[in-house]
């Protein structure tokens, strides 16, 4: 499961071009920041998608994700996908702060036990 998740992170890293914000413009592990990603994920991402406190839902889960790389998920936040685990493009509702602010709270999901 996770290697799959980490196969189709990987191809979405290699075409997602397009959001070239390779790193991200403050400490990833900033409190505030993560705060503010995780206040943003509870009304964005948490209900329908990811579940509460991103422990999985109809998409994966956070917690717990050895192969979490912020860099990607940063591309397919702003990107979105299509396929069989479609998510919408968020790059126009965010700014790129925004979205950073998010992968800061999924960053420290993925340190978390699932």
């Amino acid at each position: 499961h996770a290697a799959t998740l980490r196969q189709i992170l990987a191809t979405l890293w290699l075409s997602a071009g397009a959001a070239s914000h390779a790193a991200a413009p403050f400490d990833l592990d900033d409190a505030g920041r993560v705060d503010a990603g995780k206040r943003r994920f509870g009304s964005t991402c948490a209900a329908y998608c990811h579940g509460k406190d991103g422990a999985g839902g109809r998409a994966p889960s956070f917690k717990g994700n050895s192969f979490f790389e912020p860099d990607v998920a940063f591309k397919v936040i702003t990107l979105g996908r299509q396929g069989q685990a479609t998510m919408p493009p968020w790059g126009n509702a965010y700014s790129p702060e925004e979205i950073w602010e998010l992968v800061a709270y999924l960053q420290l999901l993925s340190k978390q036990k699932d």
